[in-house]
């Protein structure tokens, strides 16, 4: 990636991650109050969600700016391994996140309220599911075409949070309907915080296994491995092997040649391989082709 197409993916990275950070303030802010004031457990647990939503948006700030930046002397590979990171983080940040609103939906279960939220609580669990909706749809769009984990771990975060609202809404109205349903307040808290585990798990899951140098898929090998055997004088290739780089695939294989010709001709083979495999590969970021006579 060139500096141009860096200094891109850090501005649109930065502008869509701003605007989630200024929404999920405004969010947990009235979550948090409405909350309180209307005397609804779940509505607080999903103040918290928002409120780990801020947390996640300043890491992906901050991250932006060095994932982002080009290979160096200390990072010859370049730095996506530090989106992967960021990624993994958020991952945990969902789990603590969810185990925390577990713990005080428990609670609330346990000593369930004397009245049931008031209306306010449902005003803002709907505006939330609104809002929140709107913003993830446009992270997930923006991770995309930037091809960027962290910011699709983000969408994710964030669509949690239009979707941890959904039964926010549904247990106020239902105890507001019949107050003997004010018990469900927490019940409601127990399903956002199960839903959040299984989302923190997975982002922190998909992360770690780029970390540990996981392959990629076989259907992508196999295209790898085609594109190298589409090059003129290719006759086998072999030896190849795939890793995660960030979101990209590095990639290095042995090509073989006739053993007879040139090396300034096996060299234009070899260049050529490599050159169809960053145009046309799925994902490939990096690539070490190796030449062998056959």
């Amino acid at each position: 990636m060139n500096r141009s197409g860096e200094n891109e993916v850090l501005r649109r990275t930065t502008r869509i991650t701003l605007a989630g950070l200024i929404l999920n303030v405004l969010l947990s802010g009235f979550k948090l109050a409405g909350g309180i004031l209307s005397s609804s457990h779940a509505l607080v647990a999903d103040g918290v969600h928002s409120l780990s939503d801020c947390v996640t948006d300043v890491a992906i700030l901050v991250g932006a700016k060095y994932w982002t930046k080009p290979s160096d002397a200390n990072h010859p590979h370049g730095h996506a391994r530090i989106e992967t990171i960021i990624s993994g983080f958020i991952g945990v940040f969902i789990i603590l996140t969810g185990l925390y609103i577990a713990w005080r939906s428990f609670g609330a279960i346990m000593n369930p309220a004397e009245n049931p939220p008031g209306w306010p609580a449902f005003a803002v669990a709907v505006t939330a599911v609104i809002t929140k909706g709107i913003l993830s749809r446009w992270t997930l769009r923006t991770s995309r075409k930037l091809k960027s984990p962290a910011l699709a771990a983000n969408a994710m975060h964030q669509r949690s949070d239009a979707i941890s609202s959904i039964p926010v809404a549904v247990v106020v109205l239902a105890a507001r309907i019949k107050h003997s349903l004010v018990v469900m307040d927490g019940i409601g808290g127990v399903f956002v915080s199960i839903f959040i585990l299984k989302l923190g798990i997975n982002v922190f899951r998909s992360a770690l296994w780029q970390l540990s140098d996981t392959a990629a898929p076989t259907e992508i090998i196999e295209e790898l491995r085609r594109i190298a055997l589409s090059v003129d004088g290719v006759a086998d290739v072999h030896d190849l092997r795939t890793r995660y780089q960030g979101d990209g695939i590095q990639a290095d294989m042995h090509i073989v040649v006739d053993g007879r010709m040139p090396l300034g001709e096996a060299f234009s083979i070899l260049k050529k391989v490599e050159r169809d495999l960053y145009m046309i590969g799925p994902g490939v970021v990096d690539v070490m082709v190796r030449l062998e006579p056959d």
